[in-house]
């Protein structure tokens, strides 16, 4: 069963320009619950750590409001537009479209100026495809449990430098 779920779960999606060699292929750590969600530790902006649910069906990143509070604190998000989400149980409400500057996965791969939503009510950081797409190919690896993705490491100073915030912020 085990490796059904492997096969099902591998999501190669939307392979940039010739492809990710096995030079820049990155291996991030995951985490199941006791529900067998999958969840992933980074870092959005410079310095807003946060537990994000992996949910490839969702075409967003979706921030809960506390998240959202502490990454315009720190001047990591820019409002984009408005919107009228549609949620997996067919509901819809208007959300609030964010530009984020950055968001860090594993030691130092970066994935820079990406769409976020801020759902009124959320209660968990969701990493969706808006993010994603950055990173792919990608796939899930369910034994070992980790996330295989396409991506270019950016050393954490760095992320300081372009958001032009003070050392000590």
């Amino acid at each position: 069963m085990a490796r059904i779920w492997s096969l099902m779960l591998m999501a190669t999606l939307l392979s940039g320009p010739g492809g990710a060699s096995a030079d820049d292929m990155v291996s991030v750590e995951l985490a199941s619950n006791d529900v067998g969600t999958l969840h992933v530790d980074a870092t959005l902006g410079a310095r807003v750590n946060t537990e994000f649910l992996l949910d490839t069906g969702s075409a967003y990143v979706v921030l809960t409001d506390a998240t959202r509070r502490r990454l315009a604190d720190e001047g990591a998000l820019t409002p984009v537009r408005e919107l009228r989400a549609v949620m997996a149980n067919n509901a819809t409400a208007r959300a609030q479209v964010y530009r984020v500057s950055a968001l860090r996965l594993a030691s130092g791969c970066v994935v820079r100026d990406f769409e976020a939503v801020a759902l009124p009510g959320a209660r968990k950081d969701i990493l969706g495809l808006s993010a994603l797409r950055a990173v792919a190919p990608f796939t899930v690896h369910l034994e070992p449990l980790h996330l295989e993705m396409h991506c270019t490491a950016v050393e954490p100073s760095d992320i300081v430098a372009a958001l032009d915030l003070p050392a000590g912020h």
